[in-house]
């Protein structure tokens, strides 16, 4: 008789662990205590498995003492039941379309918010990186307004939100966060501390939020107490960061060379001399023939990022607690030597709750949530010095003058390195707290299965910024005069550093919903309903708060899980609309069967665990958010009005009045009619599953701009519910996990096509059907359609051009689609790609004896790349001299290069820039289509018998990596962040995790 106890992370009981000798295939389960005993003779092998962790091997030989084993959970959770809207439900009986990840997959990706981990992971979700940092407004300008009080936060701003980094789209749409039931855009949640993210993706699922409803969920669930001895967990991560697809600036000589090209191209006098072109050339006076590679002066090559959690946990029966710490110190990658000045992001965060059952029937649960959030950057503020550095060239000025001062000319007044060093300091300040209260009183001892839930939620929030910058002059050096003296001349503004203090945003959040229901099974047929009421007030800054109410009923039948039914109503409203029409019916419905409980399939075909057809159909709303603030009322400002007549009146300033805008009396929320349809199949004891879904969603009374606008009336025309686009897809998910002996592997891959088109949208009569947007992508892009270069000047002055522009051979031809012989708005047409968006992911992995491994491939296929950012494009003029150009503009044409060119013939047509090539065209569209080796994961988790001689359950050692590689079908910037932005990362990332 061998006996044997079976131990989780924590070292803590594991119950229901199957256990089987190998040799004589006897089987038995661990018992709550994680104790087993099994009759065997020894030697033996022992083979332990279980729904939630991977496969283990223990061989016994000889006399043995009792067996302790700790077994480690799967990379791919399995769990039969999934978080929804304000509950969870079990997974056979879910009717919507969701898609989940756990705590392993998050935990791995070394970054600062966790929708960095999402990509490439949940079907349906698509995520763009708009920059690699987050940024902050470095002025008031934007965000506040002043007054006898003080700088205040303007009214009229959209909620405050920790991510300005990545755009999530849930199947186009902006997708509504959730986080532990409670709507806030919060995403800078520790990893560590999260149990899962979701999506929930079709009508059904939504329809809880009404006039929020068409948007989807993002729904993010944080751990749970749960019961047991106290668990204790540390993590402590350190990682360097590396940017991603820097631009190649030309070197001083080859950027002087083809200024002088550009200027002779249009017969004008060249800029450099031919001494000048050999200093910068030599290099051998660094201040009069400066070459600074400015990229490497402000960007440095690696800057660090630190991570630390703690998470406590356990609790009895009667009252269980879960507490999780984190703290974050990001560096940015800005070069700053002055410590004040330095970029940097720190992070604290709490996250507490208590679960209490006060009696059998009633328990209480209470959630503390705090954010502490302090960043800091150069006075110049980030926005300014990348976009500096894009327009300097390297020949502009030397870094220092041979005195010590910062170089510059009437040309560049902002010296680069100055910028960062010399420019005073900019400190942000966010501050968050979130108090939860759940209760839930259950009637069983009166009525069995009525029961009555009440949830209150209390959020504040504030955004703030000091302002310390200052600015130093730049100096000109100038040797000359009859002794050769060396004398500087001064630009720029000597400005004392500041202080100022500005209210960027403050929002207090209440929440308050009650909602009673009832479950009954009668002869197999079981029926749960319910009905809910629900209030959201949010007040931001100083605006009248702005209240979304939803009253709710739904009814869920099924008859032995084998057929579902399910069907909501609710009566939603906001008071932000007009009186009289501020509340609308929404309403959902959807249907399953479960073939696999079917007797013609148990009987027959029992490799067939699963097999779900499902389908949903919602009458939803989009709402609330771009309701305006009060925008169907009519507004009026004041202004100073010169009147009288000249020679007979004297001039004089009179008070007009006048309207802003036409207001929209009628504004209501945008409607969508959402229908999904999906199958879930499983195989083989559940080692293999597929998920698979369709959708066709179309939205209308979309806002928009009416297009066969005039004005006549001398005002703009508002805002108005006409629009109507269609938005179809599908999405696949394969998962197949299994394990040979105690080797336990892994593959889950997921595709996502997305397109839409636009069924209505109110634009001018078109002559041709061409320039016709309807039908056509939603924000399709119109331009001409780029048919090369003209190769000499006889072609480009008897070919179509766009009338008021000097064109010459190496210019780019456009196609005339109207054959009038000119080029026009009549032969603009849609450019880019009209196939559906495709996007997906691949992960696999393995994990042996501890040792585990995972690899996530993520990419996008059929995405359009516009370049427009013409400061890398063109030669645009700063000052008396011009900006910087890139390595690729080489490539021009000249009569030389005429065969090979990718580039037009380079001009210096001042500040406007070159209009005929700049304007909307193909030959700035090109693919967006990339994949990446997204992240990479590799750790060891020590034998628990050589830990527990430390009293140490498990301790974990890793290393892990972001965005390790990418490959691009457009490579001269990444794929996501253009021109200009804060550079992605490539992150290498090592740390240990260890567990009491």
């Amino acid at each position: 008789m061998l006996r044997g106890k079976v131990l989780d992370e924590f070292g803590h009981p594991l119950e229901k662990i199957r256990v089987e000798d190998k040799g004589s295939h006897k089987t038995v389960e661990s018992n709550e205590d994680g104790i087993f005993e099994i009759n065997v003779s020894v030697p033996a092998t022992l083979y332990f498995s279980g729904t939630s962790i991977d496969a283990a091997i223990y061989n016994v030989s000889g006399s043995a003492d009792d067996i302790v084993l700790r077994l480690q959970n799967r990379y791919l959770v399995k769990s039969d039941s999934l978080d929804v809207l304000y509950g969870r439900q079990k997974k056979e009986l879910f009717l919507g379309a969701a898609a989940t990840v756990h705590t392993p997959q998050l935990s791995t990706t070394p970054a600062t918010l966790y929708p960095y981990a999402l990509t490439g992971r949940l079907a349906g979700l698509y995520t763009e990186q708009i920059q690699g940092y987050r940024t902050f407004s470095g002025t008031s300008d934007a965000n506040s307004v002043s007054d006898l009080a003080g700088t205040l936060a303007r009214t009229g701003l959209e909620p405050f939100s920790d991510n300005n980094e990545i755009s999530l789209k849930l199947r186009g749409q902006n997708s509504v966060v959730v986080v532990d039931g409670i709507q806030r855009n919060i995403f800078s949640l520790d990893p560590q501390s999260i149990e899962s993210v979701s999506v929930l993706k079709d009508g059904l699922s939504a329809i809880a939020l009404g006039q929020r409803s068409s948007r989807g969920l993002l729904l993010v669930t944080t751990k749970k107490p749960r019961m047991g001895p106290p668990q204790f967990s540390f993590t402590a991560e350190v990682g360097t960061q590396q940017p991603l697809s820097q631009p190649q600036p030309l070197d001083a000589f080859n950027y002087a060379y083809l200024v002088n090209e550009a200027l002779q191209n249009e017969g004008r006098k060249t800029l450099y001399t031919v001494g000048d072109l050999e200093g910068f050339k030599s290099g051998a006076n660094a201040y009069r023939y400066p070459n600074v590679n400015w990229y490497d002066q402000v960007i440095k090559k690696s800057a660090p990022l630190y991570r630390y959690n703690l998470n406590l946990g356990g609790g009895s029966k009667v009252a269980r607690y879960m507490v999780s710490l984190s703290y974050m110190n990001q560096e940015g990658l800005l070069n700053v030597q002055n410590p004040d000045a330095k970029l940097q992001l720190e992070r604290y965060l709490i996250n507490s709750k208590v679960d209490i059952d006060v009696t059998k029937y009633f328990n209480i649960g209470v959630q503390l949530f705090g954010r502490i959030q302090d960043g800091n950057q150069p006075g110049a503020t980030v926005g300014s010095i990348l976009g500096n550095l894009l327009t300097t060239p390297n020949n502009a000025y030397p870094v220092y003058n041979p005195d010590g001062s910062f170089g510059g000319n009437n040309s560049f007044q902002q010296n680069l390195r100055s910028m960062l060093d010399n420019s005073g300091y900019m400190m942000n300040t966010d501050r968050d707290i979130m108090a939860n209260v759940d209760m839930k009183y259950s009637f069983d001892k009166w009525t069995k299965g009525l029961w009555v839930k009440l949830k209150g939620n209390l959020s504040v929030q504030s955004a703030t910024i000091t302002d310390r910058s200052m600015r130093v002059p730049v100096y000109l050096m100038q040797v000359g005069g009859d002794n050769g003296d060396t004398t500087y001349a001064r630009y720029g503004s000597a400005n004392a550093q500041v202080n100022n203090f500005y209210a960027v945003s403050n929002a207090r959040y209440w929440y308050a919903q009650g909602e009673l229901g009832y479950s009954k099974i009668i002869n197999q047929h079981s029926f749960t309903g319910s009905v809910m009421a629900d209030s959201r007030r949010v007040t931001l800054n100083f605006d009248l708060p702005g209240t979304a109410t939803n009253y709710m009923a739904k009814l869920q039948y099924n008859y032995m899980e084998k057929y579902m039914l399910e069907g909501a109503l609710n009566y939603s409203g906001y008071d932000r609309y007009p009186p009289g029409q501020q509340f609308g019916l929404f309403y959902a419905a959807g249907a399953g069967w479960n073939i696999a409980k079917e007797n013609f399939i148990k009987n027959n075909a029992t490799w067939i665990d699963l097999l779900k057809l499902r389908a949903t159909y919602a009458r939803t709303g989009s709402g609330v958010d771009n309701s305006g603030y009060f925008t169907w009322r009519q507004t009026y400002a004041s202004s100073n009005d010169q009147t009288g007549i000249a020679g007979i009146d004297h001039v004089r300033a009179q008070i007009a009045v006048a309207e802003n805008g036409l207001a929209n009396t009628g504004i209501t929320w945008e409607k969508g009619n959402k229908f999904n349809a999906g199958l879930d199949v499983a195989l083989f004891k559940n080692h293999l599953s597929l998920n698979a879904d369709f959708y066709r969603d179309v939205y209308s009374d979309l806002l928009q701009i009416r297009g066969k606008s005039i004005a006549l009336i001398g005002t703009g025309y508002p805002w108005e519910n006409m629009g109507k686009n269609l938005y179809t897809g599908g999405e696949l998910q394969i998962t197949y996990q299994n394990n040979i002996a105690a080797f336990n592997y892994f593959f889950t891959a997921n595709g996502s096509l997305e397109k839409n088109r636009v069924l209505f949208m109110d634009e001018q009569q078109r002559d041709y059907p061409w320039n016709v947007a309807t039908g056509k992508p939603v924000n399709t892009r119109f331009g001409y359609i780029a048919d090369g270069f003209f190769q000499t000047d006889e072609e480009a002055q008897s070919g179509a051009v766009i009338a008021g522009y000097e064109i010459k051979a190496g210019d780019i031809k456009f196609k005339d689609l109207n054959g009038d012989g000119m080029i026009d708005q009549f032969d603009q047409t849609a450019i880019g790609t009209d196939k559906p968006l495709l996007y997906y992911g691949l992960t696999t992995g393995f994990n042996y004896k501890g040792l585990g491994f995972s690899i996530l491939l993520q990419g996008v296929k059929n995405r359009d790349l516009y370049i427009d950012n013409w400061n890398t494009e063109i030669l645009r003029a700063n000052g008396q001299v011009y900006g910087q150009m890139y390595e690729h503009l080489l490539n021009r044409w000249t009569p030389e290069t005429a065969a090979i060119a990718s580039y037009p013939r380079l001009k210096a047509n001042g500040g406007f820039g070159d209009g005929y090539s700049l304007s909307s065209s193909t030959f700035w569209m090109h693919s967006g289509d990339y994949w990446r080796i997204k992240n990479v994961n590799l750790q060891y988790t020590f034998p628990f018998s050589w830990t527990s001689r430390f009293k140490v359950s498990a301790i974990t050692a890793f290393a892990n990596a972001q965005n390790l590689f990418t490959w691009a079908a457009y490579d001269r910037v990444d794929p996501e962040v253009g021109y200009g932005a804060y550079p992605i990362q490539k992150v290498y990332n090592m740390g240990i995790n260890i567990k009491f």
